[in-house]
């Protein structure tokens, strides 16, 4: 049986992890790839150098998208949410669930644009 103080601190994760998801629409779309790849970091931690190449590699192609008008400008948070239940407290990989739900539900990788 867990904890309650442990209850209290995953519930605590949460919340925080949830308001990072917020991103100010009224920023351009390349502030708020920035923004989004701080939050993304927070989030779920990069492990290492590829990691942080990956997320980089993201945020340009979400970037690249709805400067296209191929994603609404909304994406960055909804990839922020993504990455928020990839990081869930059960998750030993947070990482490769969120590049399957980001390829699932975007198709990233799909396209070789």
């Amino acid at each position: 049986m867990e904890r309650l103080g442990d209850t209290i601190g995953r519930i605590r994760k949460t919340i925080t992890q949830e308001a990072n998801t917020k991103i100010d629409k009224e920023l351009c779309p390349a502030a708020q790839a920035v923004i989004f790849s701080e939050r993304l970091s927070q989030i779920i931690k990069p492990r290492d150098q590829s990691d942080r190449t990956c997320f980089r590699r993201i945020a340009n192609w979400i970037l690249r998208k709805i400067n296209t008008k191929e994603l609404p400008a909304t994406t960055f948070e909804t990839v922020l949410g993504f990455a928020v239940e990839a990081a869930g407290p059960d998750s030993r990989n947070p990482a490769a669930v969120f590049m399957k739900i980001l390829k699932t539900e975007l198709r990233y990788g799909v396209d070789k644009s």
